[in-house]
């Protein structure tokens, strides 16, 4: 089993080096077990340069049955060990910051504590490099708003959050509960980088209503955005959920926008042709229950 492992995830990486590390053996011992698959099949299944490791045609028509191999060992292996009333195995997400740092983290302490043996790896990434590494099953899930399902990828919504107005302390519209978008014309903004699914719906409803905003700075993380409007360097507009603490503690101002659809959905994204482990669709069922708590 450990030479279709370490075949499965040399296909992955393109790197004995790497694989090396992923495993805690020797390059040496990496070759070793590949050299002893490739004789079992009397087959060359990778080609290997100073720069890169690729599989051989051989290699590539052989990988799609070894990861399936390989899922389906690991399965029998959670199955067993779910049925006695324990449930252990992997699973990795990734999830955009605004979500994974400020939405997740109540639900992964209890999650964790209810399954000690499941192992969660969480990234934060932008939403358009989660849906390549859903493609490419370099994760289990991704966690993103606005999504946008094909027909490889589907999307099992499971929350929504709402968009605010947020200003300084020293800002004129500092203390108003509610606001008109079109009060925001000619404002100092700070946003959302141009390629984000959230900047991107912003964009439109300030279109929308005729709105034309005075962009000073961008950045792709929220944290970044919420900091540059502490420093009164313009307003923005972010997710409710990711300004509560500074609210609460009066550093940010939030104010509800009255005239546009402020709902920003949240999904999650998996690959639809790829089959949920018993510990992915716990999460998942965990994570929806949480959701409408």
């Amino acid at each position: 089993m450990i030479q279709l492992k370490l075949f499965s995830e040399l296909a992955r990486e393109q790197s004995f080096v790497k694989v090396a590390k992923l495993n805690h053996i020797s390059q040496p011992a990496v070759s070793v077990h590949v050299k002893k698959l490739e004789d079992a099949l009397g087959q060359q299944l990778l080609s290997r340069t100073s720069q890169t490791t690729q599989l051989t045609p051989e290699g590539l028509l052989i990988l799609e049955d070894v990861r399936e191999i390989l899922r389906l060992c690991e399965n029998i292996k959670i199955k067993s060990n779910y049925s006695a009333g324990v449930l252990e195995g992997h699973i990795r997400i990734a999830a955009i910051h605004s979500v994974g740092m400020y939405e997740l983290g109540d639900f992964l302490s209890g999650f964790m504590k209810a399954f000690p043996k499941v192992c969660v790896h969480l990234e934060y990434e932008h939403s358009e490099a989660i849906y390549e590494a859903v493609r490419k099953e370099q994760i289990d899930i991704g966690i993103v708003a606005y999504p946008k399902p094909n027909h490889l990828i589907e999307s099992i919504p499971f929350s929504e959050d709402e968009l605010v107005l947020v200003t300084g302390r020293k800002h004129k519209l500092n203390g108003k509960k509610s606001v008109s978008i079109s009060q925001l014309k000619g404002e100092p903004f700070v946003a959302f980088g141009e390629r984000i699914p959230t900047r991107v719906v912003i964009d439109k409803l300030l279109a929308e209503k005729g709105i034309d905003v005075n962009i000073r700075m961008t950045h792709n993380n929220v944290y970044t955005l919420k900091k540059a409007v502490e420093a009164e360097i313009g307003v923005s507009i972010l997710p409710n959920e990711t300004v509560k603490e500074e609210v609460a503690k009066g550093t940010l101002h939030k104010i509800n926008i009255t005239d546009i659809n402020s709902k920003r959905p949240l999904s999650i994204i998996r690959l639809a042709s790829k089959d949920i482990s018993t510990p992915l669709e716990v999460f998942i069922k965990e994570l929806l229950s949480f959701a409408q708590k």
